[in-house]
């Protein structure tokens, strides 16, 4: 009876060791876009309101994956909020190209993710106000096929393409400086 219960304890500890040898952990790949921007670019000294469409909101990357759904990726997710960063990216740019800190800015990112067949997709909507005065509106987009395949090609794409979104943005409202 002794030695039966000692094989049930000893089985039951093994069988314990080897379920947690056997657990596997999942892996986050965490996605930056922000990383060679300066510093000073992250204190954001003008009103610049910038909104994401709510798909774009959870932190995964997102891939549209037919003509009506869209999905967020589980293990590829940003390093933090998509919405900052894009704010970030868009200061950077403005306060490279010397924008007013008396511009009002609404921004409006509606789509800002990769389609199955490898293409990278931006849209958005600027409006522009001065004193409270509006002074400009447009759409912006940008649509262009990855390099390579995978998360890192479709953000280093994404990356680029809203860069070169802001500096178009920077010179079409230079003139309300």
């Amino acid at each position: 009876m002794k030695r039966s219960r000692l094989l049930v304890i000893t089985s039951a500890l093994l069988c314990s060791m080897l379920c947690a040898c056997t657990t596997s952990q999942v892996s986050y790949d965490r996605y930056s876009l922000t990383e060679n921007i300066s510093s000073s670019s992250f204190l954001v000294k003008r009103n610049l309101n910038l909104e994401l469409n709510e798909v774009l909101n959870d932190g995964g990357i997102v891939i549209k994956t037919s003509d009506v759904s869209l999905q967020s990726a589980n293990n590829h997710r940003w390093a933090s909020d998509l919405k900052e960063q894009l704010r970030v990216l868009l200061n950077d740019t403005l306060n490279k190209e010397n924008i007013s800190s008396d511009l009002s800015l609404n921004i409006y990112v509606s789509k800002f993710y990769g389609t199955t067949d490898g293409l990278c997709i931006i849209d958005m909507s600027v409006d522009l106000f001065k004193s409270g005065k509006a002074m400009y509106s447009k759409n912006y987009s940008f649509n262009r096929l990855q390099s390579k395949d995978g998360y890192q090609a479709l953000v280093d794409t994404l990356k680029s393409g809203f860069e070169s979104l802001s500096e178009e943005i920077a010179n079409d409202i230079k003139k309300f400086n």
